[in-house]
């Protein structure tokens, strides 16, 4: 079904919904992410929590990409076809450019406590606000999608110069495409679901990803060299239609807000957890992990950090650096 197609069918749902008066105790929820990855686990949890909880919620989750990639999803969910999708922060941006300030790279320290430090306080806060309004759809939370690294098909990139003319894929965002351009690579757009094929038939050089997904998605077949560059840490913010929630009765929406808080605990500590067991699993099945000087990564895409510090405002963007 095409992607038109796909946001007809949707919609006459959501119109017959609608006409019909129904209450909306049935939610949906929409996900590309695959079997294994913590926000797959945590949507899967969250539909068993609320499927078995007493004020009459069911949901239905479609996860691995089945109704379209992320920016269809944020669409379907906008105009009520989804109630709720995470989706990478860099897509979100192209609805809300305000969210476009947490994909500067190098912003955060670690994948651990900085972003929560500033997602769960008064920064995360206003950025939240402004993206609603930007949007249009709630912010129901934020998950991790780690942080990202390098992934090389026939050489490892230990320095700088290694990723010098490599076609790598990179979301198609221009911070993503500025700092890979910066960093001397090539930054190639593509399609998450055309990854894998790129990396087998040469079509691409390397990608990045945090080591869920490269894991989980077996990129690691096709490329089996990973250097711990660490230059994005990636936000998955979980969004909602505001009108699927606000028709939530009390008790409802209650239940709710508790099975999603626990499920937002679960899948960021499954990310927390799953980045060492992650590089034990890869050694041992033939990847070469490498940990290169970041200082000269760092280095490079200072002048990227400086254009989106500008853009964004510097006192913000220090703010966030200087948060704990």
């Amino acid at each position: 079904m095409n992607r038109n197609a796909r946001l007809g069918v949707f919609s006459a749902l959501a119109i017959v919904a609608s006409l019909c008066g129904a209450q909306a105790t049935e939610l949906t929820a929409a996900h590309v992410n695959p079997p294994g990855e913590p926000s797959n686990v945590a949507f899967a949890e969250l539909e068993k929590l609320l499927n078995e909880g007493t004020t009459g919620i069911t949901m239905t989750t479609f996860p691995q990409g089945q109704i379209g990639g992320e920016k269809d999803a944020i669409e379907q969910v906008q105009f009520g076809a989804l109630s709720m999708t995470t989706a990478a922060n860099a897509n979100l941006s192209a609805f809300a450019p305000s969210a476009g300030v947490y994909d500067i790279p190098f912003l955060f320290r670690d994948a651990d406590t900085h972003p929560w430090a500033v997602t769960d306080g008064e920064i995360g806060a206003e950025i939240e606000a402004r993206i609603e309004a930007e949007a249009n759809v709630e912010i129901l939370g934020w998950w991790s999608a780690g942080m990202r690294h390098v992934f090389t098909r026939e050489e490892p990139v230990e320095s700088l110069d290694d990723l010098k003319d490599l076609k790598v894929r990179v979301i198609g965002s221009p911070v993503y495409i500025d700092t890979f351009n910066a960093l001397g690579a090539k930054a190639t757009p593509m399609p998450y679901g055309e990854v894998y094929t790129g990396l087998a038939t040469g079509a691409i050089d390397g990608a990045e990803n945090d080591s869920s997904g490269y894991r989980n998605v077996k990129f690691f077949e096709q490329a089996p060299y990973y250097s711990l560059t660490g230059h994005f840490f990636l936000y998955k913010p979980v969004i909602a239609n505001k009108d699927a929630l606000a028709a939530l009765t009390p008790e409802q929406r209650a239940e709710f807000d508790a099975a999603f808080a626990k499920v937002t605990e679960l899948q960021r500590e499954l990310f927390r957890t799953n980045f060492t067991s992650d590089l034990a699993w890869l050694k041992e099945n033939g990847v070469t992990v490498i940990e290169p000087d970041r200082a000269a990564f760092i280095e490079a895409v200072k002048p990227v950090v400086d254009e989106y510090a500008a853009q964004y405002g510097e006192e913000l963007v220090q703010r966030i650096m200087n948060a704990k």
